[in-house]
């Protein structure tokens, strides 16, 4: 019956997604979630992981649910995969209580097969009320080292997901992936999800084509300037801040380079055509903030420089792995003073605030909401810095890193809006606006309070609920002006409240309110010291002297590794005082005969691997040779 299966979702990866077939483990990932066993899937960034869900489900009677907490990812995934041909929705805090219950009759109906959800809407009453009712297959756990607390993107909720699931845990198929996973977190993953004798499926993390580069340097400016003279194709640029990437990018176009900067303080529309732009290779460098690249494919990319530490080794590989997808040789650089390794570290001591402040903080978030202790909620409201600064009385950046404290301990949930929100709050009753209602004289102002009364349900006589913008103005089919203006007409005539939302923060306590703060000093602590850790491996890979290719994959547990990829700067540095203008001349006669693979050529010379692959990573990077690919690849000096 597998088999079967196996060959009706390769049928439907051609019909689809117009593939011959699967790449190197996704046709196991797919075995082993058709014959429904629990699965770990450990692939690299660009790996393919969502295949491993996506072609399943078009084969697997019922719904598959995925749970992800990017929301921007999930709506882009429902995007391509409606464009295919493949039904699927997405529910998460950009729609209205109403839509998300009509979407969920519609998974109730057999309408989709794929249901993207982020994990807090698993917690809302109506998820609870309408599960049971849904015909799932499968569940699919992204970004699955969110579970674990040794993670470096941990969601206390995540750990909820069984729980969350209820009943229908025990009878459904489960898949986690990831693509940044070191033994210990792991280990968390399938105790936390309890993956009962889990088939583990890794690639491994090694890029052969990638050369691992760390550049130690005051002047950063000046050797990125240099980098970018010898590179060629398009690359990335990751900066720690936003304000750090529009300097970076205004300073290059000064210099003569087509640089954009990209960070969620742009507009989504903004965005969207600094990606398309840079994928369509018609912008070949943008500098952005780690906002940037999750789900977004582009096979060529050549380099990634980080002008900025990152605050750990998943985030590192995890963004530099977004060079090179193709299999070609490719550049991940770390530009680094010594000056910034000491600031990363205090600036992890500085922002963390202590018990007395986060009480304060939560407090003055809570009051912000209007939220009595006991109260809970289930859709997010705006987080207005502003009122949390005068509330809690604690300075502005210490306000910013309370709200993210509290979102890292899972008492809220904080997004930064990927698309602009309009909430709305009716101040009448349904009687009181069905009399309002019979009293405008205006048909058009009669049928947009009628319909926007209906989008939002009666939930909105009890607190502000909040729409895709986009949605409200494409339902309504006016403008955005046209929406603005007819909301505050009807807010001026005390009919409702209203609030549009644009690239702001948003969140939601994911517990009712305490009467009492109840974390512990110690609870806060473990968390930064989680944090400071993970950096220090981090400062780690910049220090070694030995190969990083080897530091990158001990780190995420692989065994037996080579001592040496030939590639890095280290593994270079190591053999390049024993390169001759000799050792290139030798390879140079050997190819004006006929072009050779690399077997060939260590046959001819018979000098070692790494020498071999040294002497050739700088004849090509100085263009005294080249790579030709036909039955393998091999090597030729150009004409």
């Amino acid at each position: 019956m597998t088999e079967q299966l196996f060959q009706q979702a390769k049928a439907n990866l051609k019909r689809y997604w117009g593939f011959d077939d699967f790449r190197p483990g996704q046709d196991e990932v797919v075995r082993s979630v058709l014959s429904g066993r629990p699965t770990l899937v450990l692939f690299p960034t660009g790996g393919g992981k969502s295949l491993c869900y996506q072609v399943p489900a078009t084969v697997l009677d019922g719904v598959t649910l995925v749970i992800s907490p990017l929301v921007a990812l999930m709506q882009d995934q429902v995007f391509q995969l409606q464009q295919k041909g493949v039904p699927a929705t997405f529910i998460n805090s950009t729609i209205s209580r109403a839509e998300v219950e009509q979407r969920l009759i519609n998974a109730r109906n057999g309408m989709y097969k794929l249901l993207y959800c982020a994990p807090e809407r698993l917690e809302t009453t109506i998820w609870q009320n309408m599960m049971g009712e849904l015909s799932l297959s499968l569940i699919a756990v992204d970004e699955a080292h969110c579970i674990s607390e040794w993670g470096h993107d941990f969601r206390p909720v995540y750990r909820k997901i069984p729980e969350m699931m209820g009943p229908v845990a025990d009878r459904i198929h489960w898949l986690a992936l990831t693509a940044t996973a070191t033994p210990e977190v792991r280990t968390d993953i399938i105790s936390a999800l309890d993956l009962k004798d889990p088939n583990v499926i890794s690639r491994g993390f090694n890029r052969p084509n990638l050369q691992w580069w760390v550049i130690e340097e005051e002047q950063k400016k000046r050797r990125l300037l240099e980098i970018l003279k010898r590179a060629s194709g398009s690359g990335l640029i990751y900066a720690g801040t936003r304000a750090a990437c529009e300097q970076l990018s205004e300073w290059l176009t000064k210099k003569g380079w087509h640089c954009e900067p990209y960070h969620a303080g742009l507009t989504s529309e903004q965005r969207e055509d600094i990606q398309n732009r840079w994928i369509d290779s018609r912008l070949p460098l943008v500098a952005a903030t780690n906002a940037f690249g999750m789900g977004i494919d582009k096979p060529d990319c050549r380099f990634v420089v980080h002008y900025d530490i990152s605050k750990s080794m998943e985030a590192y590989y995890q963004e530099a792995g977004r060079a090179g997808r193709d299999g070609d040789e490719s550049f991940p650089i770390l530009l680094v003073r010594q000056a910034d390794l000491p600031a990363a570290k205090q600036a992890i001591l500085d922002s963390w605030p202590d018990r007395r402040q986060l009480t304060s903080a939560y407090n003055a978030i809570c009051d912000h909401w209007n939220l009595a202790a006991g109260s809970s909620m289930e859709e997010p409201q705006k987080v207005d810095m502003d009122q949390i600064h005068k509330r809690s009385r604690l300075s502005r950046r210490l306000c910013w890193s309370a709200v993210r404290v509290l979102d890292q301990l899972g008492v809220l949930k904080l997004a930064q809006n990927q698309e602009p929100q309009v909430g709305v709050r009716f101040l009448v009753s349904g009687d009181g606006l069905a009399d309002r209602l019979a009293r405008m004289e205006k048909p058009r102002k009669r049928e947009f309070t009628d319909r926007m009364y209906r989008m939002v349900g009666p939930d909105s006589q009890h607190r502000m609920v909040y729409m895709d913008e986009r949605q409200v103005r494409n339902r309504l089919q006016i403008t955005g002006k046209m929406l603005e203006n007819g909301l505050k007409v009807l807010s001026d005539e005390g009919i409702l409240t209203y609030s549009i939302v644009r690239n702001e923060p948003v969140g939601r306590l994911l517990e009712p309110r305490y009467q009492k703060f109840t974390l512990t000093e110690e609870e806060i602590l473990q968390q930064r010291d989680r944090l400071l850790k993970k950096l220090d491996y981090m400062i780690g890979y910049v220090h070694t002297k030995n190969c990083r290719s080897r530091y990158i994959r001990i780190y995420f547990g692989e065994k037996n590794v080579p001592k040496h990829c030939g590639k890095c700067d280290n593994c270079r540095k190591a053999t390049s005082g024993n390169i001759t203008p000799e050792h290139f001349s030798k390879v140079a006669g050997l190819l004006k005969e006929e072009p050779m693979g690399f077997e060939t050529l260590q046959k001819r010379t018979r000098w070692n691997r790494l020498q071999l692959k040294s002497v050739l990573s700088s004849m090509l990077r100085e263009e005294m040779i080249r790579k030709v690919q036909d039955d393998e690849e091999r090597y030729s000096c150009p004409p």
